[in-house]
């Protein structure tokens, strides 16, 4: 009796020490992760609010300084999206421990309806215990399918935030441009309103009205422009805040922004696009996608082999009709062993098919996006370029030209060489470089912000 109890309580302790060979995922690099992009409080109370649900509160600074890198902060924190695909991601992460931890023992009870009887005694109950072991390898080679899986939305993650960020900086510059073009036509139109009262003394002096009447016109003209652009700005202030998740008041205008000129550095095509194969997190994702298919195909292939459980049994006995019976009473244990059959072989050769189908579909994703991001890499590179072409051209050649034709136009109309049309000539071309340039310095940024995204945030 003493033996057979001693060899159940090793089989036991055995049992229970294989319960906490769980593997678990590494918790200090998802803190890490969570902190890169909601800060040091994630885990306390930036949980807590994320989890909520509740409205993003608005930081009335954040109205106040039209600062591209508070705006950037403030939608990256709050951008539902992100959040969503930073909860997915959170919740894969959690999945590696609960697929590579053994199934759950099982505790059992039997009744004997009728007793059976031994020598010992009659054999009333019987408790039990069972743990089931998956063939050796099959949990690791689980929890390697679960953090492919993990990784690849955690790349997820890194390109929606990539995205958003891009999308916050276009819509940043076109509000700039925006002020700018305001600025540029309410200086001209100053400047064409402080020589109407010239015209109308030549007027009055005995010219004719068509100086006026056309001076008139252009004033008007740039008034229905003016209007037109001050109208614009609900729409593109409200794109601006929809790009943060910043749910302003209605009719609440953000601050406009300076559009300053870049620093403009020719595009290396092909050092860009390494840098996207290297670094884009669509493509990292799809890898990780094919790396947990090519795992899934081995774990596939453990379904072939056994699955073995180890039990123990109590059997309560009463006391036998002889009470001088050596033995009487005694409760026996029992160690036993069972395993699985597995017997359905096309059933696990079509699970092998379907994971192998898997990572081809992962691979031909993987050539597609690659053709995908070069395509755009390019085109962004040449926008770019082509936008510091323009840029340069308008600054060093066309602008200071066209300032010097509008000077000599004026100082001409003033001694009545020039005509008004001449005046409003100059004036149309001096407005179109400017606007121009600064078009080209917001199509420059626009470009470098989709380019950073294409290439996972690299420089």
């Amino acid at each position: 009796m003493s033996t057979q109890l001693g060899l159940s309580t090793l089989a036991v302790g055995a049992m229970l020490t294989l319960l906490g060979c769980a593997s678990t995922y590494d918790r200090d690099l998802v803190e890490r992760r969570s902190r890169s992009l909601y800060g040091p409080r994630h885990s306390a109370q930036n949980a807590q609010a994320e989890d909520t649900g509740a409205t993003p509160a608005i930081d009335p600074r954040t109205l106040d300084e039209a600062d591209l890198e508070s705006y950037l902060r403030f939608g990256l924190v709050n951008n539902a999206e992100l959040r969503a695909a930073f909860k997915e991601w959170r919740a894969a992460a959690e999945r590696i421990e609960q697929v590579s931890t053994l199934p759950e023992p099982r505790l059992s009870y039997g009744e004997f309806i009728e007793e059976v009887q031994t020598r010992t005694g009659p054999q009333e109950r019987r408790f039990g215990i069972s743990q089931a072991f998956p063939w050796p390898g099959t949990l690791g080679t689980k929890a390697r399918v679960s953090e492919h899986e993990s990784e690849a939305l955690w790349h997820r993650v890194d390109s929606t935030r990539l995205r958003v960020a891009a999308e916050i900086e276009v819509a940043y510059f076109e509000y700039a441009f925006l002020g700018r073009e305001m600025r540029i036509t309410e200086r001209l139109l100053e400047l064409l309103r402080g020589l109407e009262p010239v015209v109308q003394s030549r007027v009055r002096a005995g010219a004719g009205q068509e100086d006026l009447l056309r001076l008139q016109v252009e004033i008007g003209r740039l008034e229905d422009d003016l209007a037109s652009i001050v109208r614009r700005r609900p729409v593109l202030s409200a794109r601006l805040a929809e790009a943060m998740t910043l749910r302003a008041a209605t009719g609440e205008l953000l601050p406009l922004p300076e559009l300053t000129e870049p620093r403009t550095v020719g595009v290396d095509v092909e050092r860009r696009f390494n840098q996207a194969l290297e670094h884009n997190p669509e493509l990292r994702s799809l890898a990780e996608r094919l790396r947990a298919a090519q795992a899934s195909e081995d774990l596939a292939g453990y379904r072939r082999y056994p699955e073995f459980s180890v039990g123990l049994d109590y059997i309560q006995t009463g006391d036998a009709l002889n009470s001088g019976t050596p033995g009487s009473g005694d409760d026996p244990f029992m160690l036993g062993l069972s395993l699985s059959l597995p017997i359905w072989g096309s059933s696990y050769s079509a699970a092998e098919r379907e994971a192998r189908f898997r990572g081809e579909a992962a691979r031909q994703r993987i050539v597609d996006a690659q053709s995908r991001i070069q395509a755009s890499v390019e085109e962004q590179a040449y926008r770019v370029d082509d936008a510091a072409r323009r840029i340069g051209l308008y600054r060093d050649s066309l602008i200071p030209r066209a300032n010097e034709s509008l000077e000599l136009t004026l100082a001409s109309y003033r001694t009545g060489s020039a005509t008004v049309l001449d005046l409003i000539d100059s004036e149309r071309a001096l407005l179109e470089f400017e606007l121009s340039f600064w078009r080209a310095c917001r199509e420059h940024l626009q470009g470098k912000a989709r380019l950073k995204a294409l290439t996972g945030g690299v420089e």
